[in-house]
């Protein structure tokens, strides 16, 4: 196991941020970058129940996968939780579980749908504001594929499968690969584990 950087904070001397990052892919491919944030959403459904599960605790998690549309091969997956000190390592251990089950088998059908109907949602609703029209026509000299995508979008989600998520976690997920920061109050060291 490799060891967290640790920051400090002046905040409250019971609060600890848990964050977990690992290196992904730019947003070049528009069916990896729908996957990556699937995976994202179902990480964060996954990811409370767990914690609720081993903690008692209604934590909310976040999870975010975010590309690069200007560097190649720069994006970021990253999971972060704000927890008492006391639960930073079975967070921790909840987190890494997690992962672990999302790489080792497909989640149900179930949870993908609860995972990507808000995404469904945001597709619709994209174009019923003019901040929406204005943000796909305001690049569509510069980057006319940017609106095929915005309209493939639904389709290509909609495709998406359980398989497709485990896929993308495997691919990324490495237990190996990522970076933890640990932020603790200033002179308060980490709980040992049980």
């Amino acid at each position: 196991n490799h060891r967290p950087r640790v920051i400090r904070h002046t905040g409250p001397a019971d609060q600890a941020l848990l964050r977990l990052t690992w290196p992904t892919r730019d947003d070049s491919d528009p069916v990896q970058s729908l996957t990556l944030e699937l995976l994202e959403r179902v990480m964060r459904i996954e990811l409370t129940e767990t914690l609720r599960e081993k903690l008692g605790k209604a934590y909310s998690p976040s999870a975010a996968s975010t590309l690069s549309r200007f560097w190649k091969d720069y994006g970021v997956f990253g999971i972060a939780a704000s927890v008492d000190i006391d639960e930073v390592p079975a967070t921790r251990a909840a987190i890494m579980e997690t992962v672990a089950e999302l790489r080792a088998a497909p989640v149900s059908a179930d949870i993908v749908q609860r995972a990507r109907a808000p995404m469904i949602e945001a597709i619709e609703n994209g174009l019923k504001s003019n901040g929406g029209w204005l943000s796909l026509v305001d690049r569509a000299q510069t980057e006319p594929e940017e609106i095929d995508r915005y309209l493939l979008a639904k389709d290509r989600l909609l495709a998406l499968t359980p398989l497709d998520v485990q896929l993308m976690a495997l691919r990324y997920l490495d237990p190996r690969q990522d970076v933890e920061v640990l932020v603790l109050p200033e002179g308060v060291d980490e709980p040992k584990a049980p």
